[in-house]
């Protein structure tokens, strides 16, 4: 019945994001960052890969310290609340579609300072005009079926002079979007390439600071994805379960790094 229930999580983008959600819990007691892991170095694990790639991203926005940060697509207010433990005086507004990630995130809160709210991230309808001294937006652009609306967005909510950081899965050169299409359709998956991410901030005159492709440490974070499972308090069919549900999850992610895509780091400034 749970493998079932698995396969049909990888069918949709809410089962999807529930079937991490749940993994997680089930793995590790809590809920964890929905995004990527970043390798720094040998035998890390996976919570502390995670936390490499937040931490990489957050290295292009400075000092935080009584700023307003906005994160686009927070999901379950992981990386949220874990901002908030590096800087207490940072005021945090997290927006998100799902609202089954919302209920999480709002169900511990974490810091006084930090607000969940539901939003679409190419209208911002509860964001004001030139509120946000810093916007991130981690893997979470992938799903926007319109970025220029985005990246209008970011434009309008950010103070002169305010910083943005969007990390995104992009196509390469040589990927016409026709790879995992079916997957694609069901996850509302909307790739598209550099080439387009310049054309956003151009027209919207917001300017990079910065292009990273961190591809490789994204793929080298999968390695010794086999030991993340700990055997310990665990029936032996249910960790060969969870063990089979992630190497599938890797084994995709990797195909599409590898042939088809590329994980680029967008940081810029309100021009």
């Amino acid at each position: 019945m749970k493998l079932f229930r698995y396969i049909r999580g990888a069918g949709s983008f809410k089962r999807y994001y529930r079937l991490l959600n749940d993994l997680y819990r089930s793995v590790y007691g809590r809920e964890l960052m929905l995004h990527f892991p970043f390798y720094m170095q040998e035998k890390e694990s996976f919570i502390q890969r995670q936390y490499n790639l937040l931490d990489h991203c957050l290295q292009n926005l400075g000092d935080l310290s009584d700023q307003v940060l906005l994160e686009v697509g927070c999901g379950n207010g992981a990386n949220c609340k874990y901002i908030s433990t590096l800087n207490d005086s940072v005021n945090i507004i997290g927006i998100d579609l799902n609202e089954e990630n919302l209920e999480i995130a709002n169900a511990s809160m974490g810091s006084p300072r930090t607000t969940f709210i539901h939003d679409d991230a190419q209208k911002l309808d509860h964001i004001e005009d030139s509120s946000i001294d810093v916007l991130i937006c981690i893997e979470s652009a992938l799903h926007y079926p319109d970025k220029f609306a985005f990246f209008k967005q970011v434009k309008r909510v950010l103070k002169p002079g305010g910083s943005f950081l969007v990390a995104d899965i992009l196509r390469r050169k040589e990927d016409r979007g026709r790879s995992l299409w079916w997957w694609k359709r069901t996850m509302l998956l909307h790739h598209t390439n550099e080439l387009d991410y310049q054309g956003y901030a151009v027209k919207n005159k917001l300017n990079y600071l910065s292009i990273q492709d961190i591809t490789p440490e994204i793929i080298k974070g999968y390695e010794g994805h086999r030991s993340w499972i700990p055997k310990e308090n665990r029936s032996w069919s249910s960790f060969v379960l969870l063990s089979f549900t992630l190497a599938i999850l890797v084994r995709l992610y990797l195909k599409e790094l590898r042939l088809h895509k590329k994980y680029i780091v967008f940081s810029g400034v309100h021009a």
